[in-house]
C-alpha cells in the first residue's frame, strides 16, 4: 500500500481553519474530548478518518495535539496496518517464515487415512 503524506497548511490556512472551527464561540471545541482549544494549546488540523482508510484529505476541524495523536495511535495506525496485511495476503505477497510441514507448499502431504505421499505437480490443462 502506498504511503500518504498530508499537505502542510500555511499560517494563513491554519488561521482560517481556527476561525472557521470557532464559529460563534470564543474558542473552538475539540471533537475528540469536547474541551475548548485555547490559542496557547498545541493543536492539529484534524480529520475524521485517514485518507488511507477512505477519509477525506480536507482539514475541517481543530483538535488538541494530544487527542489527535492518541486517536491516530489507537485507531488509525492499527487499521492501516490491518488493511496492509490483508492486502498482502490477498495478492499473495505474504509467505510464512516457518511454514508447517505438510502444508500447501510442501512436497509431501498427509492424506485423511494418515498415509504420507508426495504431491503431484499441478497439470497445465487444469485437471486435478
Amino acid at each position: 500500500m502506498s504511503s500518504f503524506r498530508r499537505k502542510r497548511l500555511s499560517t494563513t490556512e491554519r488561521e482560517r481553519l481556527y476561525d472557521d472551527a470557532r464559529g460563534d464561540r470564543i474558542f473552538p471545541v475539540c471533537p475528540r474530548c469536547g474541551l475548548p482549544v485555547f490559542p496557547t494549546d498545541r493543536w492539529h488540523a484534524g480529520h475524521e478518518l485517514s485518507p488511507l482508510l477512505g477519509g477525506r484529505n480536507v482539514s475541517d476541524q481543530v483538535e488538541h495535539g494530544r487527542c489527535n495523536l492518541a486517536f491516530a495511535a489507537q485507531v488509525e495506525v492499527p487499521l492501516i496496518a490491518h488493511n496492509n496485511r490483508m492486502r498482502q495476503r490477498f495478492i499473495g505477497a505474504f509467505q510464512s517464515r516457518f511454514p508447517l510441514p505438510g502444508g500447501r507448499d510442501d512436497r509431501l502431504k498427509r492424506k485423511i487415512d494418515g498415509t504420507v505421499v508426495e504431491r503431484r505437480p499441478a497439470s497445465s490443462d487444469g485437471a486435478p
